[in-house]
């Protein structure tokens, strides 16, 4: 399977694991029941597998390296989200208990993890066994496998297609998570040599200036040229469902009252004013236009339920009047293009204007909005780690911030 090739051989991480916290082979084979040898050989392929030798062997035992340390501390954390998946998943008459989803998760191998994020990720067993590179007779056998071994159902039939049922998303989502540890852990190792390397995953909302960001990307490629980076767009609901399942690092924009989701942590960056935008030359420009005057133009607004929109119905609060939304978008272009081509409103921030404004393009009414304007904030998992890249990205974001927008909020 393509995601099996991302994902060490589960059996010699624990041997591994046992290893650095027994402190030597001898003593790792006895506790796990196997031959020594097996143990040497795991190890081999794993510091195959990650490009650098993982322990130090001693006459007194072995001790990891900087190396094993870090993939130590990334399969620790990796081991533990695996053994609370299995614990939370939900619809569950009796939750396992600690020792009894250790077991279950000893019993889970490569292939089995894979079927289940394939199938979830592409909504169908027959997609993820094309996606994946393997028959479906594989795939339906890795998925009948990680059933039995887990002792209750992950997946359900409907219309003659196999799909993860509730428990088996949430278990899919959380071991999706899980299985970032290992990717950081090898960006980590890599990062010993001096230069950190490693990719970064960042998701940020529609109509936010991405100038900001740019700028922050420069800076830390200029301070260190190895990493990558990832950035994917979208509304929020698609964006922090992409965070919860671990396909990004970070969230960059506005933040939601009250935060739909109680796994995340929320950091207000700072608040951004709105204004009411128009096109230069607008009927209505440097006039402080009423709420009449403002009625007589369509709107170009995000959808019900978001910050913006909220913002545009408390200008007409208590008016009984309701302005005429002619296009509900997220997308800053085509909002900027609309306003560009008609005498259309829409409520935006003056930074999300900048280069239009500098152009003599769009311009703000001067029109004071009683909404205290979008919340810009950085949101994460609440168990994240970050790794040493995502520091450096963070340490310039927030020297950008400073240095365009002023004192960052508490």
């Amino acid at each position: 399977m393509k995601t099996d090739e991302n994902i060490p051989n589960l059996r010699h991480l624990r041997m591994f694991m046992s290893t650095c916290e027994l402190g030597s082979i001898n003593a790792a084979a006895g506790a796990m029941h196997v031959a020594q040898p097996a143990i040497t050989q795991a190890i081999s392929k794993l510091e195959a597998r990650f490009g650098s030798p993982l322990l130090s062997r001693h006459r007194e035992g072995s001790l990891p390296t900087p190396a094993g340390r870090i993939l130590h501390g990334r399969c620790d954390r990796f081991f533990r989200q695996m053994h609370a998946a299995i614990m939370l998943a939900p619809e569950r008459i009796h939750a396992p208990g600690s020792q009894q989803a250790a077991t279950l998760a000893g019993r889970l191998t490569v292939s089995q993890i894979s079927a289940l994020i394939g199938v979830a990720n592409h909504g169908s067993l027959w997609l993820a066994a094309h996606n994946e590179g393997v028959s479906v007779s594989a795939m339906h056998r890795a998925a009948k496998e990680i059933e039995n071994n887990l002792g209750y159902a992950v997946f359900s039939k409907a219309r003659n297609r196999l799909n993860v049922n509730h428990s088996g998303a949430e278990l899919a989502r959380r071991l999706q998570i899980a299985l970032r540890e290992i990717a950081v852990a090898e960006e980590e190792i890599r990062s010993l040599s001096g230069q950190p390397d490693g990719k970064i995953l960042i998701g940020t909302l529609p109509m936010i200036r991405s100038a900001l960001l740019g700028l922050t990307i420069n800076r830390t490629l200029a301070q260190a040229p190895g990493l990558r980076f990832e950035v994917l767009e979208g509304v929020y609901a698609t964006m922090l469902r992409a965070l919860r399942n671990g396909e990004i690092d970070m969230l960059i924009g506005a933040l939601r009252r009250p935060s739909p989701a109680n796994d995340v942590n929320e950091r207000l960056l700072f608040t951004d004013p709105y204004a009411i935008i128009a096109r230069k030359g607008h009927p209505l420009e440097g006039t402080e236009a009423s709420a009449a005057e403002l009625l007589q133009y369509e709107w170009v607004v995000q959808k019900q339920g978001t910050p913006v929109r909220a913002a545009l119905e408390a200008i007409f609060a208590g008016t009984g009047l309701s302005p005429h939304v002619a296009v509900e978008t997220s997308s800053m272009s085509l909002t900027r293009s609309i306003l560009l081509d008609s005498d259309r409103l829409a409520i935006l921030s003056r930074r999300q204007i900048t280069i239009e404004e500098r152009a003599g393009l769009l311009t703000a009414l001067p029109l004071s909005i009683a909404s205290t304007g979008r919340r810009i904030g950085l949101t994460t998992r609440q168990d994240w780690q970050p790794a040493g890249s995502h520091l450096i990205f963070l340490e310039n974001f927030h020297s950008v911030l400073i240095e365009n927008v002023g004192a960052l909020e508490e």
